[in-house]
């Protein structure tokens, strides 16, 4: 390539229009009488002009090479600025006499000139000055400010090929022999072999009409702000990540340590802008091919222009530092490090076959850390009713409820994205989200439930009940199921009488046999009866009735209405308290309502809600009576520190809106009786299937072994019950018939 192949507006000389010739423009086309005097420009001619009542404005005498449609594609852009963010400090566009932004006007040499007016903004220029502390920060917001307020512009003159552009450096290769240092032009060669693929790489990304000069040249600075940008010269259509690697580049070349200074241009730019993973993967090359690009530039242009040497090769230390601390990593490296930099470096779906070792060495092994299936997967994403494996493979998911309204539900990933965004602090600070979503909670529930407090899991739920339950009866005992679970904590893992021997029951705990067949009121009585007297014998008395309400870990069973009311009404007859466990049964998993409680006719005094709650993100809830909690503020007191925080409680609320926008309720009836109707079809009759709703179960000796023929087919369950013999179904509530025509599928050919 030689200099007759460059573009015709990077050859054009300056304009010759003097001061002199400048003021009669302005005088005769504006209507502004003003003093001149030159500014520096590589190009064209720009001058200050000062007003007789102090105004400041920039005449800008544009090259005669460049294409007006270009000007015109400026003059737009700004005014399109203007209105998408108004606060962007950026110059304003005078209108001549006649009312048009651009004038044209003839130099002494012949050359026509189109010329802008435009208001000056304060500050000094950024490469003329210390950066201060604040500027990388500051510099990032700017960037990312100006590309956000430029999506959605568009115009046809943006689409031309810049050199400066780092996705085409590699055409800039002729100037590598013309670099001042010898030693430099062979690893130069090397480094644009490497940036070859650029073109093709950021051609599936992201990209619009851009700035394309967002650089320490063009801002102005204040005491502790940018207080300027100016220059939309080098507008361009260009990947967005291409932009902000030349707005990098220009601060990098003025930073000793690099690293630090991208950190903190790349957080602020992710506070305006988040990047996409594959976006940060190519910043890195594209600084290099942009620092590349400057000291090839200056190689062409300055031995043409020697006057103007200075000016062209002032970028060249800057860039070769650069250069000399980044072109050795090996792509990888270089991209990883922007990875961990931006937060996207845990988006991965490779295979991994050192995680079973390295887990059990750092998670305490399967005891203590267990994982599914014998051959465990590894997971690397999901979307609605699926789950991706690395291996390549989908799999219907019928046993995780956490993800209530499916994994990755796109209205609750925004609703936490953005309150992330914006702010999340502990809730001794008012905020709106934690008193709508108590009021929405409150509201469904019957009559007196009327306090809501928050935590992080169900465990601290249960914990908090027990802790008000004896405080608001002065007793210290429990009664729960046999096969119960509960949560974690020291008190709940007390209730969790699945995950110990009975041997190994604490003296406050008694249990009842969970209801394997029909139970009368009068049986429940009995069992309650039973379980209190257990209790006075081990010097304890009743404090409460702890139900999870589709006894999941006793094998999912469906008790009888007055089973269920007999357990409460007898809890309250001996002075105790009722709690009903709905983080597994709750957000409309039975397929009648919300709450599976209300099935039965029941009013708890405790009702205590799970992480489905925010489809997976950590945010519980208990739910009382105010008499209750007040009482129990008398003597003691429950804070938790990020319960009900605003991201949290943002995608609580997400998931009400979706059950209630969608009808998950309605459809877990419908599509669960789908799924109980099609198993009694396949499974002998001796096979029991039991539950509700979108809550499954199939009891049969080889549960397990099922479980690992159903994974083999592509379909994930759990098991449960004694001895793990029943297969537990208990997918997110959006499922659809489909899916069920898929399990179903599945699952006749597990069973061989």
């Amino acid at each position: 390539m030689t200099v007759a192949d460059r573009t015709p507006s990077m050859l054009e000389d300056p304009p010759q229009v003097g001061m002199v010739a400048a003021a009669e423009v302005l005088r005769s086309r504006y209507g502004i009488e003003a003093e001149l005097r030159m500014l520096r420009s590589e190009r064209d001619r720009n001058f200050l002009a000062i007003t007789a009542d102090r105004r400041e404005l920039v005449l800008k005498v544009s090259n005669s090479g460049d294409d007006p449609a270009q000007i015109a594609m400026e003059s737009a852009a700004m005014r399109h600025v203007e209105q998408t963010d108004p606060g962007l400090p950026i110059p304003r566009i005078l209108p001549a006499i006649d009312g048009e932004p651009v004038v044209l006007v003839k130099a002494p040499d012949g050359r026509s000139h189109q010329v802008r007016v435009m208001t000056v903004m304060p500050g000094d220029v950024g490469d003329l000055v210390a950066l201060p502390d604040w500027f990388a920060a500051e510099f990032g917001t700017i960037a990312a400010r100006t590309s956000h307020a430029l999506q959605g512009f568009g115009h046809s003159a943006a689409y031309r090929r810049l050199d400066w552009d780092p996705r085409v450096v590699a055409s800039l290769r002729p100037y590598a022999e013309r670099l001042p240092e010898e030693p430099r032009r062979d690893p130069m060669e090397r480094l644009l072999d490497r940036l070859e693929t650029l073109p093709a790489a950021t051609s599936r990304l992201p990209g619009y009409v851009v700035h394309g000069d967002v650089t320490l040249s063009n801002l102005l600075l204040g005491a502790d702000r940018i207080t300027g940008l100016i220059d939309f010269g080098d507008m361009h259509h260009t990947a967005r990540v291409a932009d902000l690697a030349i707005s990098l580049t220009s601060l990098l070349r003025e930073s000793e340590d690099l690293w630090p200074a991208a950190r903190r241009f790349l957080d602020a730019y992710q506070r305006v802008l988040p990047l996409e993973p594959e976006e940060v993967g190519l910043i890195g090359e594209l600084v290099l091919a942009r620092s590349a690009g400057s000291v090839l530039i200056s190689a062409w242009r300055a031995p043409l222009y020697p006057g103007n040497e200075e000016y062209l090769t002032s970028l060249v230390a800057g860039s070769w530092h650069v250069l000399d601390e980044w072109s050795e990593l090996d792509p990888a490296e270089l991209a990883q490090r922007f990875h961990r930099l931006c937060g996207t470096s845990r988006v991965t779906s490779v295979p991994d076959p050192t995680l079973p070792d390295r887990r059990g060495a750092s998670l305490g092994g399967r005891k203590l850390s267990p994982l599914f299936y014998r051959q465990p997967l590894q997971v690397v994403r999901a979307e609605g009713p699926w789950i991706h494996t690395a291996d390549g493979r989908r799999y219907l998911d019928a046993y995780n409820n956490v993800p209530v309204v499916g994994h990755a539900h796109p209205a609750v990933v925004q609703a936490i994205s953005r309150q992330a965004a914006l702010l999340n602090v502990n809730s001794r600070y008012l905020h709106p989200n934690a008193v709508e979503l108590a009021e929405r909670l409150t509201a469904s529930m019957p009559a007196g439930l009327d306090t809501c407090i928050f935590m992080n899991s169900g465990s601290e739920a249960n914990d908090l009940a027990w802790r008000m339950a004896r405080i608001v009866t002065g007793r210290s005992g429990a009664v729960v199921a046999d096969l119960a679970y509960h949560g974690v904590s020291e008190a709940t893992a007390a209730f969790s009488t699945n995950t110990y021997p009975p041997s190994a029951r604490p003296a406050h705990i008694a249990v009842f046999e969970a209801p394997r067949g029909a139970a009368d009121e009068t049986d429940a009585t009995r069992r309650v009866q039973h379980a209190r007297e257990d209790l006075q014998r081990a010097g304890h008395d009743l404090a409460l009735v702890a139900v999870d309400t589709v006894f999941s870990s006793a094998g999912i069973l469906t008790p009888t209405d007055e089973f269920m009311r007999g357990l409460q009404d007898q809890v309250r007859a001996a002075g105790g308290l009722f709690l009903a466990d709905e983080v597994q049964a709750g957000f409309g998993r039975g397929g009648r309502n919300l709450w599976r409680f209300l099935d039965f006719g029941l009013t708890p005094d405790f009702v205590t809600l799970g992480k489905p709650m925010g489809n997976g993100h950590p945010i519980a809830a208990l739910i009382t009576r105010r008499e209750i909690a007040e009482r129990f503020a008398e003597v003691d007191e429950f804070f938790s520190t990020f319960g009900g925080n605003p991201v949290s409680c943002a995608a609580a609320l997400t998931v009400l809106d979706v059950i209630e926008e969608t009808g998950l309720v309605r459809r877990s009836g419908e599509v669960g009786a789908l799924l109980s109707d099609g198993l009694r079809r396949i499974v002998p009759d001796v096979v029991s299937v039991r539950g509700q709703g979108l809550m499954v179960g199939v009891e049969l000796d080889a549960a397990p072994e099922l479980a690992e023929r159903l994974r083999e087919h592509g379909v994930l369950v759990g098991t449960t019950g004694p001895g793990g013999n029943v297969l537990k179904v208990r997918p997110p509530l959006i499922w659809q018939p489909s899916q069920v025509e898929v399990f179903l599928a599945a699952f006749e050919a597990a069973l061989g």
